[in-house]
């Protein structure tokens, strides 16, 4: 047959075909290829259908396949697993897109990195179905007292619980008008023990959800506002977590803007850093913002200034936040009551550093360490990684309070803390801040974690199921 006349005799039997008919035999045929795949598949052993299977860390996080494995995960809906890249062509996605059309969005929409902890169901992770939402009491209140995590600057956190795997998360819910790319792209692109790990973010009633690692000790913040100023070993401990989380962003040009104590939460064996809505990568040497990025009370003074700074203003942060720790108030307001100065860049810029709020117990090795973190010039200020080097944060063992993990002491029977756990969680009844002779003896043996969260009452609200005081 004449090429010319194929083509017109295909024409006329589409012309006159049912289109229903034309769908009806390629789902046939579609699937007559999936059960014979799935008959394939009956024949593998089961060792060989894992090796099948895609690769995936220890984390949860995809590493190869990732198209194929999204669409094979999604279900035909419009959550799905993916890779980081994913992850960001979503968010961006879903802040160039029209209010209108985010409002008529019926279902959530989003990108998990963690298959591990967060199991999608054909394609959909509902909200107070799949994953549940609860507020975040604070760790160092009575249960029952009311308090919550605060409000971020543009989101409220709260406690997310995924019904399947029962994995404890952070979920921090920002409006999409507030809603900046930047507050995904950091945290999602840089992994390190003491950054927050970023597990996923999800479009839901005109609110992007970020779920992220959960901090079971709270904020440095909250410790200092229920428990007052903390100890210099504490300070020590939270000092060199932060420093290893700076010094890696540090490496990668990345700037945080926000180090504060609220941006600092507490697990169980290490500190993270939290919030990154503010935080830029340079690609000069110095970065000149449009605007003021930061808290006031922490900036340094050539953010205050406008005309370029970099990395040192973050180490310039943590030295007003160490201040902050060890006198349970911000650098600047003893001494310039909140009521009479509502703002302290004027101050900043002709004062800095604050060296007069250093408080007066402090040992001269830290002192030092902060003249040098505190240096006005940024280019005489010490960096993360000299810093993480200073003999103040490095003291001879025998000099502290021996560290333990929250797990190890309270697997410990014969631990002091275990005849207090089902006491109220105050420090000044515990026989560990008590004066006894062997007050000494306790001290040493007591953890720094348990300490810094004062947590083992809360450890099976951590845990286990949801409390009642949880809803």
């Amino acid at each position: 047959m004449d090429y010319k006349y194929a083509n017109a005799g295909i024409e006329l039997l589409l012309a006159h075909m049912n289109i229903e008919d034309i769908i009806g035999a390629v789902e046939n045929l579609y699937h007559t290829k999936e059960e014979e795949a799935g008959a394939l598949c009956e024949g593998l052993s089961q060792e060989e259908m894992d090796e099948n299977e895609e690769t995936v860390d220890d984390s949860g996080d995809e590493v190869t396949g990732g198209t194929q494995g999204t669409q094979q995960g999604n279900g035909g809906g419009m959550v799905r697993y993916g890779t980081v890249s994913d992850l960001l062509s979503f968010v961006n996605l879903i802040s160039n897109m029209q209010p209108e059309a985010l409002q008529h969005q019926p279902e959530e929409m989003g990108v998990l990195l963690n298959k591990k902890h967060m199991v999608l169901k054909k394609g959909r992770y509902r909200i107070d179905l799949d994953v549940l939402l609860f507020p975040w009491m604070w760790t160092y209140k009575t249960p029952g007292s009311g308090g919550h995590v605060p409000k971020g600057s543009f989101g409220k956190v709260h406690l997310a619980q995924d019904t399947v795997t029962r994995k404890r998360m952070a979920c921090k819910l920002i409006p999409m008008e507030h809603f900046k790319p930047a507050d995904v792209e950091i945290q999602a692109r840089f992994r390190h023990e003491n950054i927050a790990e970023l597990y996923g973010a999800l479009l839901w009633d005109q609110n992007i959800h970020l779920f992220m690692e959960a901090g079971e000790g709270g904020s440095v913040l909250e410790k200092l506002d229920s428990c007052g100023p903390m100890r210099e070993f504490e300070i020590i401990w939270v000092t060199q977590q932060v420093l290893r989380g700076l010094e890696y962003l540090h490496a990668h040009n990345v700037i945080h803007h926000d180090i504060k104590p609220s941006n600092i939460v507490l697990m169980s064996d290490k500190a993270v850093l939290v919030d990154f809505g503010l935080t830029v990568q340079m690609t000069e040497e110095l970065y000149t913002p449009r605007d003021l990025r930061g808290t006031e009370m922490y900036m340094s003074p050539e953010v205050v200034l406008c005309r370029g700074h970099n990395t040192k203003t973050d180490i310039y942060s943590l030295g007003t936040t160490i201040i902050h720790m060890q006198t349970g108030s911000p650098p600047w307001v003893r001494r310039y009551p909140r009521r009479s100065y509502p703002s302290y860049l004027y101050i900043i810029h002709k004062q800095a550093p604050p060296l007069e709020d250093i408080a007066e117990d402090c040992s001269s090795a830290m002192r030092s360490f902060l003249e040098r973190a505190l240096e006005r010039n940024p280019a005489q200020r010490s960096s993360a990684a000299e810093l993480l080097r200073d003999e103040a944060i490095n003291p001879p063992r025998e000099e502290q309070p021996r560290c333990w993990s929250l797990d190890s002491a309270l697997v410990e029977a014969s631990h002091p803390l275990r005849q207090h756990s089902q006491q109220p969680d105050t420090t000044q009844e515990s026989s560990l801040y008590s004066e006894p002779e062997d007050s000494a003896h306790l001290r040493r043996k007591g953890s720094l974690y348990i300490d810094l969260g004062a947590m083992t009452g809360y450890y099976n609200l951590v845990r286990g199921p949801p409390a009642t005081e949880y809803g």
